[in-house]
């Protein structure tokens, strides 16, 4: 008896993860909306001053910027035996790495960049109380993560990930790795992923 009742409950299963989940056709539709792309637009518009905050008011030289732009739609999921609606529609998110150069030793930079942390309304949030380097070339404080290259550990090349729904590198002809080459130390800056849309369901 415990076959038949598990194979019923598989396809019952099967019909109702199809049924309570958005479409693959319906998310990309939702989010290929005008409100989600203004919702984009002023997601964009808020990194991309982030990134050029630390060019005007430190060392840094903004060389590249790369957006990743994701959406996931709402899938049914299960506890046991026990159907878990999802609480959206979709859920549109973004993610902005920056890279720079200095004209300055790295020591020397980030000493500048932990000086105009303590700014007020600066809009960095390394200070030299809050954010300490320790040898690691890292800088982590309020979702902002700075790192830059080390001995035997450099920044590495942006990668397209496969299901992102936007990806975006300006200038387009520019690299990691040409960036070092023209300019020394890479400085590369990622900024907390954050929901710029969401539709409940």
């Amino acid at each position: 008896m415990t076959w038949p009742i598990l194979g019923t409950f598989n396809v019952v299963a099967r019909v109702w993860t199809l049924l309570g989940s958005t479409s693959r056709r319906r998310a990309r539709r939702l989010t290929d909306s005008d409100t989600a792309r203004q919702a984009r637009q002023a997601a964009e518009a808020r990194l991309r001053a982030i990134a050029h905050a630390y060019a005007e008011s430190t060392p840094l030289v903004l060389r590249l910027l790369v957006i990743e732009d994701h959406y996931t739609r709402g899938m049914v999921g299960w506890d046991l035996f026990t159907p878990i609606t999802p609480a959206y529609q979709v859920s549109c998110w973004m993610r902005l790495t920056a890279y720079y150069s200095s004209p300055l030793p790295p020591a020397e930079t980030i000493t500048r960049i932990l000086d105009t942390g303590k700014q007020t309304l600066s809009g960095i949030p390394f200070t030299h109380n809050t954010a300490r380097e320790d040898g690691r070339g890292e800088l982590t404080h309020a979702g902002h993560t700075l790192t830059w290259d080390q001995p035997g550990s450099s920044a590495p090349e942006p990668e397209q990930p496969a299901n992102a729904y936007r990806f975006v590198c300006e200038p387009p002809a520019a690299s990691v790795g040409g960036i070092r080459r023209r300019y020394g130390t890479v400085f590369a800056l990622s900024l907390p992923p954050g929901d710029y849309y969401r539709i409940p369901r």
